[in-house]
């Protein structure tokens, strides 16, 4: 049930109008020009802002976005893919992004 809950979660768009986190990883998602203005590139920080959105992105360089990003290169290169391969800074990262997906705001009963 887990593996077929992350899988579901991968291949499956958070909303309408939203990439999935597997077309945005294999490049087949484009970005529209609203996603260029809240500066959401193609790569792997685009992949992390739809799976992980406020816990990691739109925050500067936190520490958490930066262990997923180590930890994403260090399997790269178990693997023998160059770092290069991963892209540019710009590409990994997800630290000026918004996010596809905002909290709501909090419920106030003041």
């Amino acid at each position: 049930m887990a593996f077929q809950a992350a899988i579901f979660r991968w291949m499956s768009p958070f909303k309408k109008k939203q990439p999935s986190a597997h077309d945005v990883f294999v490049g087949n998602w484009k970005p529209t020009k609203n996603d260029t203005l809240a500066k959401r590139v193609p790569g792997f920080g685009a992949t992390m802002n739809l799976l992980y959105a406020d816990l990691t992105c739109g925050q500067g360089d936190i520490d958490p976005m930066n262990n997923i990003i180590s930890h994403y290169q260090y399997y790269l290169d178990l693997m023998g893919v160059g770092r290069e391969e991963a892209g540019t800074h710009e590409e990994l990262t997800c630290a000026e992004q918004e996010l596809f997906n905002p909290p709501a705001p909090a419920y106030s009963t003041t």
